[in-house]
């Protein structure tokens, strides 16, 4: 790497902070610097010259929909997106002070959320290398990718690829269970499972999952709505989660299903044990889903997810295309030959593993 080339570290919130701050402890890392965004608070003036050449509408669009999402506020939609715009700006002539250095690359938690949006555009701008981090798709693991997460990651989608991919490494076998901070919600008694069932896992209705990467299921009310449906034409039992990180309640859906005999909440059930007990899940494009594959269970999709690839996993963009899946349902095999070289190829050459030499492995991917 040239002497002159830095790669930017860029804190969005104290946690971030915390894990670049171990990162740079490890050997070569004299070229990376630490930023936080809290701390520029001063426009740039140098800014306004650009100011109409990035493109904020998904930024915008985004927060829009997780205010509305997080609060369901009655605001009419056009003064939310007038009160964003104006707060994008704001944020841009910021931040621009940040980007405005010499540095060729940044690295960025998730990408997907308001700021992080707005400081991707000014990345493109100022032609930035953006560099992706997340939480793993697997235990113990982290993602880092230079195209995005989740459903705009690198990940191959052509199940021929992993037809000829061959590795010997051993995979997890046990979940790492999601804390919850509710935790009344999550510890209540519940009556023992069905002996069949489908596991419904939530997701955050607020989540980039949901809000941009989800057209059939805009929140968790609508999956709710759409497993009433698939159950009365069906003789399967549905058993539903909650989020364990969600902030949002669902007392109306609580009392709701008490009018169906085969649908159930099962929120203090571990996560892994409603996955192994069941035949199958159905989930939007949570990372359960890929646990799910992991514990050897057919999984069907209702959003846009990396891993609906023909032969891991179904997939229905809409009800009719759902009811037809479970009218089919003993038809739809589990390729385990294929799904294992699947999770071995994220396990082995795409994930990065949260273990003793997890910073040192993200300094040798960033030079």
């Amino acid at each position: 790497m040239k002497e002159a080339e830095k790669i930017l570290l860029l804190a969005f919130r104290k946690s971030q902070k915390k894990f670049f701050l171990e990162m740079l402890k490890e050997e070569h890392t004299e070229n990376f610097y630490l930023e936080e965004t809290r701390q520029y608070i001063v426009p740039s003036l140098t800014a306004l010259k650009y100011i109409s050449k990035p493109d904020f509408n998904p930024a915008c669009d985004f927060a829009v929909d997780e205010l509305i999402a997080k609060t369901s506020i009655s605001f009419p939609k056009f003064i939310l997106r007038i009160f964003f715009k104006i707060l994008t700006y704001i944020t841009y002539l910021r931040y621009y002070k940040i980007f405005d250095k010499n540095f060729s690359k940044v690295l960025i938690w998730n990408g997907g959320k308001f700021r992080q949006l707005i400081a991707i555009e000014i990345a493109k701008l100022l032609n930035k290398q953006v560099v992706y981090f997340e939480n793993g798709l697997l235990p113990n693991t982290q993602v880092l990718d230079l195209k995005g997460i989740n459903f705009s990651n690198s990940v191959p989608r052509n199940k021929e690829f992993y037809q000829t991919y061959t590795s010997d490494i051993e995979l997890p076998s046990q979940l790492v269970p999601r804390v919850s901070k509710h935790t009344e919600k999550f510890n209540k008694q519940e009556d023992k499972l069905p002996k069949e069932f489908i596991f419904v896992p939530f997701q955050v209705d607020y989540d980039t999952q949901i809000i941009t990467e989800s057209k059939f299921i805009k929140n968790m009310r609508a999956l709710f709505d759409v497993i009433v449906e698939l159950s009365k034409e069906t003789n399967f039992h549905f058993i539903l989660k909650e989020h364990p990180s969600s902030g949002i309640n669902y007392p109306d859906l609580h009392q709701r299903v008490k009018e169906f005999n085969n649908i159930t909440f099962a929120n203090s059930y571990p996560t892994q044990e409603l996955i192994e007990k069941s035949l199958a899940v159905v989930c939007i494009n949570s990372t359960v889903g890929v646990e799910s594959l992991l514990l050897k269970k057919k999984v069907i999709l209702l959003g846009n997810a990396f891993y609906k690839i023909e032969g891991i996993s179904y997939g229905a963009s809409n009800i009719e295309e759902l009811k037809t899946l479970f009218s089919n349902f003993e038809t739809l095999e589990f390729n385990e030959d294929l799904v294992d070289k699947f999770l071995k190829y994220l396990y082995n050459d795409y994930l990065v593993k949260t273990d003793e030499n997890l910073y040192k492995n993200f300094v040798h991917f960033l030079k």
